[in-house]
């Protein structure tokens, strides 16, 4: 009987397989729906190369190479786009709004993005993301742009909200800096342990050679057919400290990609068939600056008498091939719309300049070391410039070091009497004021306290009429013009040149390094 029954069952079996073998084939459609289905532009590996990272905890970014790499492997709850506008489709919150004093913001998350290591984001990460920014104990740069938040909460899982102190109109462009970068509030290791959100994975880090990222299978994103983002497999950036073997590397072949071009390149890259350059206008700018509390700089005549002694135009022309648009030894450009002052560009004065060092002093002369980055295009500027400055009696020494001696540990930037120092784009003029130029400011390198531009600072800060705002932004930029610590020659194009099979690439007028790769695929 036993047999009979298993010889039934055999039978049985046999036949549902038949069934199941024979049954409508609708599997290839249900494959092409899932998640894990990849669409034709899936696969391979954008390659570039750039200087070695110095920091690559979110909090503490410092440099173009930093930033550029952290943005990969995490997201920010409110994403900027290429006209420095808040795009609510590709940040982590899908709803936000403030009230009508702008002083209470309240954030709804997406569900369902996971950090790396499979753990869901919750709104304590981003309390948690925010709130160690704002740390002084922590001591990251954003400390004082954060300290207008008065409390941060997490009512629920996917809610989130800013208290702050006063109103502040630009709020979401704040919560957008490029430190704020969403991070694992269960993380101890922010300088080893990269658990983001971002749609790569840090695979292999090696500090002297490469870093290399792959794609995050889970990562919350989609294309408009619903295909998972990011498109490419993985990401390479390779270490090389010279930007004429970065530039060969790219034209041999050994590279796909390169961000933040010398400008001396473009020409031949131009020319080059197999090759894309792709250029947008930006705040982008190498801030010649001068230290104001001590030694000769301190001087505001003297301060004067350098600036008049300077030709923008001929700076930019002579170093970057025209490739922007001159300053006004303000930090705020062209790019910010109404908030710029449209004045002319200074002109040259010899006469006005020595008669300017005469009075501070300096009637026989007067010697100055310039310490700066030996990336391009900065020793062009500083060579242009120490040619100006001996037609006033200035004789200037270029000290060049590496970047990552300049930013180091021993903070060379912020210590030397003058220097070269490249400052990003940023979504709008704050935090210009709040990290470089109020008193106390962390990365005030020119030492600049100037109890009047604190005071406008704060104001625009918190002015809610747009006329208002102009007006101030206005009036800072005249106290920069007559007494400020720095000149800025010009403000430069963003650029970067890829292979032409590199596709989906769109330019951006913020950060150079903010190009948004998700979308980026390698044509065949």
């Amino acid at each position: 009987m036993l047999k009979k029954l298993s010889i039934l069952l055999l039978l049985l079996l046999a036949f549902s397989l038949v069934l199941i073998s024979c049954g409508p084939t609708e599997t290839v459609d249900e494959e092409a729906e899932s998640p894990e289905a990849l669409s034709p532009k899936h696969g391979g590996t954008l390659s570039s190369a750039y200087y070695a990272p110095g920091n690559l905890d979110p909090a503490f970014l410092s440099t173009v190479i930093d930033e550029y790499i952290a943005r990969q492997f995490s997201d920010h709850l409110v994403f900027i786009d290429e006209d420095n506008l808040p795009d609510i489709t590709r940040s982590v919150a899908e709803h936000w709004e403030g009230d009508e004093d702008a002083k209470i913001w309240t954030f709804k998350l997406r569900q369902g993005i996971m950090f790396h290591d499979g753990k869901e984001m919750t709104s304590l990460d981003v309390k948690f993301t925010y709130d160690r920014l704002r740390d002084p104990d922590i001591g990251a740069a954003t400390v004082g742009m954060y300290e207008n938040i008065i409390d941060i909460t997490a009512p629920d899982d996917y809610t989130v909200i800013f208290e702050l102190a006063e109103s502040n109109t630009d709020f979401l462009m704040d919560l957008a800096d490029y430190h704020a970068l969403i991070m694992d509030a269960d993380n101890d290791d922010f300088a080893t342990n990269w658990n983001g959100t971002g749609p790569f994975m840090v695979e292999r880090y090696e500090p002297e050679d490469r870093i290399i990222l792959v794609r995050n299978p889970n990562y919350w994103m989609t294309d408009a057919d619903g295909y998972p983002l990011p498109y490419l497999d993985s990401m390479e950036i390779i270490f090389l400290s010279d930007s004429t073997a970065q530039i060969e590397a790219l034209r041999g072949g050994q590279i796909n990609y390169l961000f933040y071009l010398p400008t001396e390149f473009i020409p031949g890259l131009e020319a080059d068939p197999d090759i894309v350059v792709y250029q947008a206008p930006s705040n982008t700018t190498y801030v010649l600056r001068m230290r104001s509390d001590e030694g000769p700089a301190s001087d505001v005549r003297v301060r004067q008498a350098l600036k008049a002694g300077t030709d923008r135009s001929a700076i930019l022309e002579g170093a970057v091939g025209g490739l922007g648009t001159t300053g006004r030894d303000t930090p705020i450009g062209p790019a910010y719309g109404d908030f710029y002052l449209d004045v002319p560009e200074p002109e040259r004065d010899v006469e006005k300049a020595i008669e300017l060092l005469e009075e501070a002093g300096y009637g026989d002369g007067l010697d100055i070391t310039i310490t700066t980055q030996e990336s391009s295009p900065i020793p062009a500027i500083a060579t242009i410039w120490k040619e100006q400055m001996a037609d006033i009696g200035v004789n200037v020494d270029i000290q060049l070091v590496p970047s990552d001696i300049y930013y180091g540990a021993d903070d060379m930037w912020l210590e030397a009497p003058f220097g070269i120092t490249d400052w990003g784009a940023r979504p709008y003029p704050q935090p210009y004021l709040d990290l470089a130029y109020t008193c106390g400011a962390p990365w005030n390198e020119s030492h600049f306290c100037d109890p009047e531009l604190d005071e406008l600072a704060a104001a625009v800060a918190k002015e809610m009429d747009h006329d208002e705002r102009v007006r101030l932004y206005h009036e800072i930029q005249e106290l920069f013009i007559e007494r400020g610590p720095i000149i800025i020659p010009f403000f430069i194009n963003n650029l970067w040149a890829a292979h032409e099979n590199v596709k989906g690439l769109v330019p951006t007028s913020g950060l150079g390094t903010a190009m948004d790769l998700r979308a980026v695929y390698l044509e065949d």
